[in-house]
C-alpha cells in the first residue's frame, strides 16, 4: 500500500513545473505553447525560452523548497533518452514509474489518433527493459486506471465525459465506461489548465495500476545509473558547487514566500560572489527614461565606486554589451586585449573597471533586456567555469529573472 501511494504521489508531482506556469504565468504558458505547436521546438527547450529555465528546473526547484520529499523530487527527472534500464534502487523505481506513466499519457493526449497506437507501441518499448507489458495487458492497465481516475474525478467535480484526454483512453481500449461526475465545475475540464491537471492524475492512477502489475525493486543503496563522476576543476573554489546549489535553494524559498525582488537579487551575487571567488559581481537594471543599461549594486572592492560608473546604451554599439543584451546571449571575454576581441570592449569599460576578464549574464523579457548580471577577475584568463558550474550559474540568472516577472 505504501509503495502505491508513492507512485501515485510521484506521478502526480512529475509535471509539476508545467501546472505551476500554467496557472501562475498564463500568458508565458501560452506562448511556450505556440512555439511547441507551431514552430515544433521541444517543450522544454520553448520552457527555457520564454522562462529562462525548463519546467523540469522550475518543478524540480519549487518541490524543494516546499519541502517535499527527496525522492518525489528526483522522479521529476526526465530520464534520458533511449531504452529503460532495470531500476537499482527504490527511488530509481519510483522514477521509472513516474515516467512511464507520464510518457504513455502523453501519448495518448498528445498525438493524433491515427498515431497513437504506434506512439504508444514506442512507450511501452522504450520501458521494456523495466517494465515489460503486452498489449492485451497494458489495455487491461488503463482500464483499471480509467476506472480510479472515475473515483478521483468525482472527488474534484470534473465530468469526464466533457474531457478530451479521457475520451482518448476510451478510444484506445474500445469502448471503456467512464462514468460521469456530478458538479457544476465539470465544464472546467475543457480549459488547458484543468485538462492538464486530470491528466496529471490520470498519470497517477497508471502508475498505481502499474505498481499491480509490475514491483518496485527492493529498497537499498546503489548508484544512480545517470550519476557521473565529479571531479572538482582547477582555479575554482573546492565548495563552489555547493554554495551554489544552496544559494538556488534559499531564492526557492524567497520566490514561494515573494521575498522583496531587492532581497532575492542581493542573495543571487552573494552567492554567484562566494562560490566562484569573482573579484566583483553588479547588478545592472534597465534605466527607461534614459534607455540605458546602468550598475545598481555589487560585491566586491571598489564595487560601489564602479557600479556608480557602470552604464550603457541599450541602443545599437558594436560592442560585446550590446550583443550580450539584444540577443539575450551569455558571453564570456576571457581576455579583453585579445586581438579578435579587443575593438569589441568599449573604452568606457576599459577607463571604468581593472578587470581583464569577465562574463555576463543577460535577463531579457519578451524579447527586451531589463537586466544583466556582470561577474570578472583582475587577470586575464583567471575566470575558470566547468560545466556543472555553469548551469548552476545559469540557474540563478533565471531565478533572478523569474523574480523580476515575478514582481511585476
Amino acid at each position: 500500500a505504501r509503495q502505491a501511494e508513492e507512485a501515485f504521489i510521484c506521478s502526480l508531482f512529475h509535471g509539476l513545473g508545467e501546472l505551476l506556469a500554467r496557472y501562475y504565468f498564463p500568458e508565458e504558458s501560452e506562448e511556450i505553447r505556440k512555439l511547441v505547436d507551431q514552430k515544433r521546438v521541444p517543450l522544454e527547450a520553448a520552457s527555457r525560452q520564454v522562462l529562462g529555465l525548463s519546467f523540469e528546473e522550475l518543478g524540480m526547484g519549487i518541490a524543494q523548497a516546499w519541502g517535499f520529499p527527496a525522492s518525489i523530487v528526483g522522479s521529476m527527472r526526465r530520464l534520458p533518452p533511449g531504452p529503460v534500464r532495470k531500476p537499482v534502487t527504490h527511488d530509481d523505481g519510483l522514477r521509472l514509474l513516474a515516467g512511464f506513466s507520464n510518457e504513455l499519457c502523453e501519448a495518448i493526449a498528445g498525438t493524433p489518433e491515427e498515431e497513437r497506437h504506434q506512439a504508444m507501441a514506442a512507450v511501452t518499448e522504450r520501458f521494456a527493459g523495466g517494465l515489460p507489458f503486452t498489449e492485451p495487458q497494458l489495455k487491461a492497465v488503463l482500464e483499471k486506471s480509467m476506472e480510479d481516475l472515475g473515483q478521483i474525478a468525482g472527488i474534484l467535480h470534473v465530468n469526464l465525459k466533457q474531457s478530451t484526454f479521457a475520451k482518448q483512453v476510451r478510444t484506445w481500449t474500445s469502448g471503456v465506461p467512464v462514468p460521469a461526475a456530478a458538479g457544476a465545475a465539470g465544464a472546467a475540464a475543457a480549459g488547458r489548465g484543468a485538462e492538464r491537471t486530470l491528466v496529471a492524475n490520470g498519470e497517477a492512477a497508471l502508475a498505481e495500476t502499474v505498481l499491480g502489475e509490475h514491483s518496485l525493486v527492493a529498497d537499498g543503496a546503489g548508484p544512480d545509473a545517470d550519476d557521473e563522476d565529479e571531479d572538482s576543476a582547477a582555479g575554482v573554489p573546492d565548495d563552489a558547487e555547493r554554495v551554489l546549489a544552496a544559494g538556488i535553494q534559499d531564492i526557492s524559498n524567497s520566490l514561494v514566500e515573494e521575498a522583496a525582488l531587492n532581497d532575492i537579487m542581493r542573495i543571487v551575487l552573494e552567492t554567484m560572489y562566494r562560490a566562484m571567488g569573482f573579484k566583483r559581481v553588479l547588478l545592472c537594471l534597465r534605466d527607461a527614461k534614459s534607455g540605458l543599461m546602468v550598475g545598481r549594486f555589487g560585491f566586491g572592492p571598489d564595487a560601489a565606486e564602479i557600479v556608480r560608473q557602470f552604464r550603457f546604451p541599450l541602443s545599437y554599439t558594436p560592442d560585446v554589451f550590446h550583443v550580450a543584451t539584444s540577443k539575450a546571449v551569455d558571453i564570456f571575454i576571457s581576455d579583453i586585449d585579445d586581438p579578435k576581441i579587443a575593438d569589441r570592449v568599449p573604452a568606457w569599460y576599459r577607463r571604468s573597471v581593472p578587470a581583464r576578464t569577465f562574463v555576463l549574464f543577460p535577463m531579457n523579457i519578451k524579447g527586451k533586456p531589463v537586466a544583466m548580471i556582470y561577474c570578472d577577475k583582475d587577470r586575464a584568463g583567471q575566470i575558470v567555469i566547468p560545466e556543472k558550474e555553469l548551469t548552476l550559474l545559469k540557474t540563478l540568472r533565471n531565478q533572478a529573472l523569474l523574480a523580476i516577472k515575478q514582481a511585476g
